[in-house]
C-alpha cells in the first residue's frame, strides 16, 4: 500500500475527530451536521495517498480544496470553522508531533500571524461555545479519550484492511460519485 504510514495516521485522525465532535458538541442539529462531516473529513486526503507516490503533493492538495483549512481562499460557512476548531482540538489524541488543542494552536498561528484576526475571533467564539476557550492538554484532561482512541486506532493497530475497508465504506456511502458506480460494475461493493 502506497504511503502506509500516512494511511495510518490519517485513519487515527479521523477516528479522533469524530470522537470529539461525539463529545463537545451539545447543539443536536450542529452534533448531527459535524458527525455527517466526520464521515467525510480528510478522505479525499486518504484517498490521494493511495494514488500518489507523493505525500506532500496529497497534502497540498488536500489543504487547497478543503474549506475547514484557512491556507486556502474558499469560501467557508460556520460549520466549516467549525470543522475547523474540532480538526485543532482533536490533533493532540493521536498525533504526537501536534499537541496544542485548539486554543493554543489558534493562538499560536494568531502570533506567526498565519490567521487573520477577524477569523481568529470567529474561532474563539466557536471554542467558547463548545467551552474550550482555555489552554488545558488533552493528556491530562481526557486520558479516557486517549485510551478509548489508542485501543481502536492506536499507532500498531490500524491495518491495512482497516482502512481499505474505511475507504470502500466511503465509497458505498457516496453514491453520486463515479468510482461507486465502476466499483459496483465490478461487484465490489453493492
Amino acid at each position: 500500500m502506497k504511503n502506509a504510514d500516512w494511511c495510518a495516521y490519517t485513519y487515527r485522525h479521523r477516528k479522533a475527530f469524530e470522537y470529539t465532535a461525539e463529545k463537545l458538541i451539545k447543539d443536536p442539529e450542529l452534533k448531527a451536521k459535524m458527525l455527517r462531516r466526520a464521515k467525510v473529513h480528510d478522505m479525499d486526503k486518504l484517498l490521494l495517498y493511495l494514488f500518489t507516490d507523493d505525500q506532500l503533493e496529497a497534502q497540498r492538495i488536500h489543504v487547497s480544496h478543503s474549506a475547514h483549512h484557512l491556507e486556502n481562499d474558499l469560501p467557508r460557512t460556520y460549520e466549516d470553522y467549525v470543522e475547523t476548531v474540532i480538526d485543532y482540538e482533536c490533533a493532540p489524541y493521536t498525533k504526537p508531533d501536534k499537541p496544542l488543542n485548539a486554543w493554543d494552536f489558534a493562538n499560536k498561528l494568531l502570533r506567526l500571524g498565519a490567521l487573520k484576526p477577524e477569523t481568529a475571533e470567529i474561532l474563539f467564539g466557536i471554542m467558547h461555545e463548545l467551552g474550550i476557550d482555555r489552554s488545558y492538554l488533552l493528556t491530562e484532561t481526557d486520558p479516557e479519550g486517549i485510551k478509548y482512541l489508542d485501543s481502536i486506532a492506536g499507532p500498531g493497530k490500524v491495518t491495512e484492511e482497516m482502512i481499505l475497508l474505511e475507504v470502500l465504506k466511503y465509497v458505498d456511502e457516496t453514491k453520486d460519485n463515479a468510482l461507486h458506480g465502476e466499483l459496483q460494475e465490478l461487484g465490489i461493493i453493492s
